[in-house]
C-alpha cells in the first residue's frame, strides 16, 4: 500500500463503483463490456447536453447523477422531467437492480426539493 489509502472491504460493507464519462469516447461497447466485467456502474448523467448521457447497464446497481435539466447545477427539473427519472429508477428497480440518483443542481438551491421530489415519485 502507498501509505495514501485505506480501505477495508468485507462482505456487510461492500464498495460499489461508478465512473461517470465525460467524452462519448467512452460510449462505446468496449468500454461497457470493461465496466460490466468489473460489476462498474457507468453513471447516467444529465447535463443538459453537456457531457454523454451513457444509459447502460453495467453492474447490479444504476446510478444517475442530475446535474441540471436545461441549465448546467442550476436549473431545476419539472414534473414531468421527475416523472421520467422516476420510472428510470422503477425499471431497475423492477430489474432487481439498485437505484441511485444524484442530483447537484443546486446553485438556484434546487436540488434538496428535487430529490426529496423524485424520491416520492419513485415510491418505494
Amino acid at each position: 500500500m502507498s501509505g495514501r489509502e485505506h480501505l477495508e472491504i468485507d462482505a456487510d460493507r461492500p464498495m460499489r463503483h461508478a465512473l461517470e464519462p465525460r467524452h462519448p469516447s467512452f460510449d462505446s461497447d468496449a468500454f461497457a463490456d470493461l465496466a460490466a466485467r468489473y460489476d462498474v456502474a457507468i453513471v447516467l448523467a444529465d447535463s443538459a447536453g453537456r457531457w454523454p448521457a451513457i444509459d447502460r447497464a453495467t453492474a447490479s446497481f444504476a446510478y444517475a447523477r442530475l446535474h441540471g435539466d436545461t441549465e448546467l447545477y442550476a436549473s431545476g427539473y419539472t414534473s414531468a422531467a421527475l416523472d421520467r427519472w422516476a420510472e428510470w429508477m422503477r425499471r431497475r428497480l423492477d430489474a432487481g437492480r439498485d437505484a441511485y440518483a444524484f442530483l447537484d443542481n443546486d446553485a438556484r438551491g434546487r436540488a434538496p426539493w428535487d430529490a426529496m421530489a423524485l424520491k416520492d415519485r419513485v415510491g418505494r
